[in-house]
């Protein structure tokens, strides 16, 4: 069973270690726009693609009780050059300068931590998104997006750029394409904004789900109420990239666990209900073919 999973941020993250335990092989295709924090730091001195949701996607799927994982996640605390600063971030910059290649770097990164799956950069080159507003003012970079006090009109990415092959293969390779959980704009947008993931999203024949968030997000998305979030993207992408949705109503019918086994994380998804879930697509296989197109699960 091939499945991709696309997205960044906690999103991805919890979407990763929810498939762990599942016998598939994985492909994560991850946002690389953030220019927040450690990563905006680090983007703004090397002109580099953004490391931290590819750190985070890479320790989701890392051996547990592990001392170098530990480390990865460690931030430099009090003053100086290094401050705020998290380790594996660093790690992932030193490997890209090494081999001159995110794609190697994240290998090499992959092989040091024991990750037998595969993740991969939305893009190979340094990239911000942009927004459009009615009133045609241009906002850069996700930060200022996230902090708008109204809807954009349209988004970009700033600059063309090119998808890996390996993450293009793998989309018209796969059995099933999860996109999200994640913040809409700034995590499950920027991959979909790559013209090669666009194409190959269109020509798979993949099952290509949607799944939508726990609870309203904390950003300018939150202002969208007109229609549902994958409508509102479809929009903004001018294609519909997804042939099911998984709302919440959907994952708490379908998750038959005990109630005790049940665990609420505010604004992040039960990662036992997540699991429990995605065995009942995995298997058996629940659609193919575009056989369940713009069906959403309630």
């Amino acid at each position: 069973m091939n499945v991709v999973c696309i997205g960044g941020g906690h999103g991805l993250a919890q979407m990763l270690q929810a498939l762990k335990p599942i016998d598939a092989q994985i492909t994560a295709i991850v946002a690389t726009t953030d220019n927040g924090g450690s990563t905006g730091k680090i983007r703004s001195d090397y002109n580099c693609v953004a490391f931290g949701d590819i750190r985070r996607c890479i320790l989701a799927l890392a051996p547990e009780n592990d001392l170098l994982k530990v480390l990865a996640e460690q931030r430099f605390e009090n003053e100086g050059q290094l401050q705020g600063h998290c380790l594996g971030n660093l790690m992932l910059l030193g490997l890209n300068q090494m081999c001159h290649n995110p794609v190697d770097a994240i290998t090499w990164m992959c092989h040091l931590f024991g990750v037998q799956q595969t993740i991969l950069p939305m893009c190979i080159q340094a990239a911000d998104i942009t927004a459009t507003l009615e009133s045609g003012k241009k906002v850069f970079g996700e930060c200022n997006i996230d902090a708008l006090g109204e809807l954009p009109r349209t988004v970009a990415l700033s600059t063309l750029v090119t998808a890996p092959s390996a993450a293009i293969a793998a989309i018209l390779q796969a059995d099933y394409i999860f996109i999200g959980p994640g913040s809409a704009l700034t995590s499950v947008l920027p991959p979909l904004l790559v013209p090669q993931i666009q194409q190959a999203l269109q020509n798979t024949l993949a099952c290509r789900i949607f799944i939508e968030n726990i609870s309203p997000e904390n950003s300018v998305a939150a202002l969208q109420t007109k229609d549902s979030t994958e409508h509102w993207l479809s929009k903004l992408l001018g294609f519909k990239f997804n042939d099911l949705t998984l709302t919440i109503d959907a994952l708490n019918t379908l998750d038959t666990r005990l109630s005790g086994e049940q665990n609420s994380q505010d604004h992040l998804h039960d990662l036992g209900q997540l699991n429990h879930v995605l065995q009942q697509f995995l298997a058996p296989k629940l659609c193919s073919f575009k056989q369940s197109q713009n069906t959403t699960l309630h």
